[in-house]
């Protein structure tokens, strides 16, 4: 079979290749449709020779491409990620739904609380994961206790600078450090340090907290990658191994005992979180499930 994997460009990108290298059976085809005029071209060109048309990002209004896919009774799946529950939405609010796509797509979300979320407004999704761990590291515990999160740029605000700030003003003596961020308009803390485009594994290695609080998410692969090194992590949704927080006051309680742990000496790599995140995001479990997906 031939399968079309559209969407999101990272992690459709990713998957086509992890797909292709694990499943020799059937042949998997990136397309950025949504940013790239020639993957477009192509994507049309080759659709009559595509059985799947695989979404990682979800519409129910739909862009040309899955209409097309449509037209040409191409089976569909889509995989809700996060933000594109938001559009959604919307898109029921403002009436801008294909009633034809909404029942003939075969929806996936990869976490429970996105599944209620779409449950809520009458989509029904399964739960199935995009995101494979397959790193074999060797969590070292740091010299230093220091914090670290990631932001878009531009979106600041939505991913909790606020509190991040907060958190730094309270702990004037910890280094606070955001990733993918390297300016930004407003003075910021004197401990708080912007990396811009960073080497992450290094960063996560050399961190003691990995913090992640945005206003709506899907499962983030970086919290994933952070559990995955052992460290601690602090996430505004409830998730095994995590320290989950409601506001900054909560946030700020739940650091300070970490804190002091780490300053007494009783700060730890967290391995069961390590050996919880390969066994459950592991490569084979994951792709040979989303190989069912889209070729059955």
């Amino acid at each position: 079979m031939n399968i079309a994997i559209i969407g999101t460009g990272y992690f459709a990108q990713k998957l086509a290749k992890q797909l292709n290298e694990f499943d020799k059976n059937n042949r998997y085809f990136f397309y950025n449709t949504s940013e790239n005029r020639v993957d477009k071209i192509k994507f049309f060109l080759h659709l009559p020779w595509i059985d799947t048309v695989y979404s990682v990002t979800a519409s129910i209004s739909g862009g040309g491409a899955l209409k097309t896919a449509l037209f040409l009774n191409k089976k569909i799946v889509q995989h809700f990620i996060g933000s594109d529950v938001l559009t959604t939405i919307e898109d029921i609010k403002h009436n801008r739904v294909n009633q034809e796509l909404l029942e003939k797509s075969q929806f996936y979300c990869e976490i429970d609380w996105i599944q209620e979320e779409l449950a809520a407004i009458n989509i029904q999704a399964e739960i199935a994961s995009i995101a494979v761990y397959e790193r074999e590291v060797v969590p070292l515990k740091p010299k230093k206790f220091s914090v670290l999160t990631y932001m878009g740029k531009g979106k600041e605000e939505f991913y909790g600078i606020s509190d991040f700030i907060k958190l730094a003003e309270v702990f004037e003596d910890v280094e606070f450090k955001i990733a993918a961020v390297e300016s930004y308009d407003k003075e910021l803390p004197k401990n708080i340090t912007l990396l811009g485009w960073a080497d992450m594994d290094k960063e996560l290695q050399n961190c003691t907290c990995y913090i992640r609080n945005v206003k709506h998410d899907g499962l983030a692969f970086s919290v994933l990658e952070a559990l995955g090194y052992g460290r601690t992590v602090f996430y505004n949704y409830k998730f095994p191994h995590v320290h989950y927080f409601n506001g900054a006051n909560e946030l700020i309680e739940k650091m300070a005992k970490v804190k002091e742990a780490f300053e007494n000496g009783e700060w730890n790599v967290d391995y069961e979180a390590i050996e919880f995140v390969k066994k459950e995001y592991s490569k084979d479990d994951v792709l040979s499930n989303l190989v069912k997906i889209l070729t059955t």
